[in-house]
């Protein structure tokens, strides 16, 4: 058993050292022009998505830009047209007319007394709840 084996990795040794044709030295060959063409088309591709990127980032700006100068000029126009608005007045401007009148009111009373009214009586409300407790804690400790 053992000798075939011996005889058969002979042969193989043989049968590969007695070929003419040397595989090594085209294959290295290949291999290092196809790593060379799949880096440089790696590179290339890192390089045009780094390119795309920045065009991208550059037009953003741009229009970003743009936009902002837009809203500016569309500002001051608008208080140029506001500022002349107010300066063409006759001078007849009072603060009656903006001001509140004596109809906000409900039941006759306006939005402060209902406040105070409701205050008031929950402070009553909690006054009379802390008593009637501390009246039942005595009570139930046997003090009547």
């Amino acid at each position: 058993m053992y000798k075939k084996l011996l005889i058969s990795i002979a042969v193989l040794i043989i049968a590969i050292f007695s070929c003419s044709i040397c595989f090594a030295n085209n294959g290295l060959q290949d291999a290092a022009e196809g790593v060379r063409n799949a880096v440089g088309g790696a590179e290339n591709a890192v390089e045009d998505a780094a390119k795309d990127i920045s065009n991208t980032s550059k037009n953003a700006t741009e229009n970003l830009e743009k936009d902002a100068n837009n809203t500016e000029n569309a500002v001051m126009n608008h208080n140029t047209t506001n500022t002349e608005k107010t300066t063409t007045t006759d001078g007849n401007y009072t603060a009656n007319r903006t001001a509140t009148t004596a109809n906000n009111t409900f039941m006759g009373m306006n939005a402060t007394a209902w406040t105070w009214l409701i205050i008031g009586i929950a402070t009553i409300a909690i006054v009379a709840l802390v008593w009637y407790y501390s009246m039942q804690v005595r009570s139930s400790n046997g003090r009547d």
